[in-house]
């Protein structure tokens, strides 16, 4: 993989009308001074100029501005997203599978879609064991992790609408966010207060105590580790700079420990 294959690659998305924004190398880390998903655009001199300072750069890819998901099917952890993926079959619950599909670096599938209902469809990790739905963005090809790269599996596939069943299953999970009126008479729990402080965030002096504080909370629940881990992860995803892949490394590591 050259630095010239990621510029073109990210250009010739944004030429399509989806805005893409730049990541460190090796990395899901949003570049040092940006903003991460905030910064996705589609001008073309903007996306070179980025490649001309990292050229190396990761590509993310933000998803909501043009009614995109993305089915995330995990196999890093415990639960294997590809056994849910199967049991959805037997339920009749199947992924179209000639929609544009990508292997991630830890084998990992992720399914593109696009959508069309006026609802708004929000990011839900766990919608199904091992499988989580993303609705503001992703990494895609050829980013790569750790020296292993996302890469396509239908590279000429277009991106299909979303089955009405994954829609369907996806939008009573957010139910509490189309009536707000009934959600302000349901008392908030531990675990309600416990999301809250998942989307939070802090400010940059805090980041490393927030996150131990947030993971010792979600592991008290009693989740597998891994449920925990990704929880964590995308508790860092909401700050602004996120820390590196390996301080949070440091954080699960050691607060693990100690349970």
């Amino acid at each position: 993989m050259t630095s010239e294959t990621l510029k073109s690659r990210a250009l010739k998305i944004a030429a399509t009308g989806v805005p893409v924004y730049p990541l460190a190398p090796n990395s899901k880390v949003p570049l040092k001074g940006s903003r991460g998903y905030l910064d996705a655009t589609t001008d073309q001199q903007t996306i070179a100029g980025w490649f001309e300072h990292v050229p190396r750069a990761n590509i993310g890819m933000r998803l909501d501005p043009v009614h995109l998901l993305v089915v995330d099917i995990d196999r890093h952890g415990k639960t294997d997203g590809v056994q849910s993926l199967k049991r959805l079959n037997e339920q009749g619950k199947q992924l179209p599978p000639d929609t544009y599909i990508e292997r991630t670096p830890q084998d990992g599938l992720h399914y593109f879609f696009r959508y069309e209902t006026d609802e708004q469809v929000k990011r839900v990790i766990g919608l199904y064991p091992g499988i989580d739905i993303l609705t503001d963005f992703v990494l895609i090809a050829p980013s790569s992790i750790n020296g292993k790269q996302y890469r396509p599996i239908t590279p000429g596939a277009l991106i299909q609408r979303a089955p009405q069943w994954l829609i369907r299953d996806l939008l009573p999970s957010q139910k509490v966010n189309r009536t707000p009126e009934r959600a302000s008479q349901i008392r908030k729990t531990w675990a309600g207060r416990l999301l809250d402080e998942l989307t939070a965030g802090t400010d940059e002096g805090n980041r490393n105590t927030y996150l131990a504080s947030v993971l010792g909370k979600i592991l008290n629940t009693g989740c597998q580790s891994a449920t925990a881990y990704e929880l964590l992860q995308y508790a860092n995803e909401q700050l602004r700079p996120p820390l590196s892949d390996r301080e949070v490394n440091t954080i699960f590591k050691s607060i693990i420990k100690r349970v």
